[in-house]
């Protein structure tokens, strides 16, 4: 059984059915939602894919860990899971939703590491940047401070990455000279 094509095939589906019903952004809201509680309140994955619990009570359980009420489409999903016996599967269905929703509205991520902090200035025209060239309409940045970085930056969209950092230019020039970098424990 090939676990990342049915995620696929329900992330898909799960798409397709809350874009009809004009729901598209609050399922994804609710995906990266549950995606988080499911990992972290282990009471939730237990009461989710108990055998015992009848789906009501499921859904019950998602709706309390997620506080408040359900768009239809997401608890349409939750029921079809359920009756189809693919609890233990969900933690990979949506976050395949979650990518297929961005793909369809444009939107990327992208992490930016820094040795120290950057200011707003920065951030939004680097956000106008990324969108131009890579022709999205919404960039969502996530920023990470290491100072172990020294100066410089990596930048990663996707699985591409932009080493800029000057701790690794210093690793470079050591290499070139035949130095070995030193290693910490």
């Amino acid at each position: 059984m090939d676990l990342g094509l049915i995620a696929r095939r329900y992330a898909r589906a799960l798409a397709d059915y809350a874009e009809s019903q004009d729901e598209m952004t609050r399922v994804a809201e609710e995906s990266v939602s549950f995606t988080a509680a499911w990992e972290h309140i282990r009471e939730l994955r237990e009461a989710f894919t108990s055998p015992v619990l009848a789906a009501d009570a499921k859904v019950a359980v998602v709706r309390q860990a997620l506080g408040g009420q359900l768009s239809g489409s997401f608890e349409a999903f939750l029921r079809l899971v359920i009756r189809h016996r693919r609890e233990k599967w969900l933690c990979f269905m949506l976050p395949a939703f979650v990518g297929i929703y961005k793909e369809r509205y444009g939107i990327i991520d992208v992490t930016l590491t820094t040795a120290a902090a950057v200011d707003e200035s920065f951030i939004d025209r680097l956000s106008k940047s990324v969108g131009l060239r890579t022709g999205s309409r919404e960039v969502h940045i996530h920023r990470k401070i290491d100072p172990s970085l020294i100066g410089g930056f990596r930048f990663r969209i996707d699985d591409r990455l932009l080493d800029a950092s000057l701790a690794t230019q210093l690793r470079r020039v050591e290499e070139k000279l035949g130095r070995q970098p030193e290693r910490k424990l």
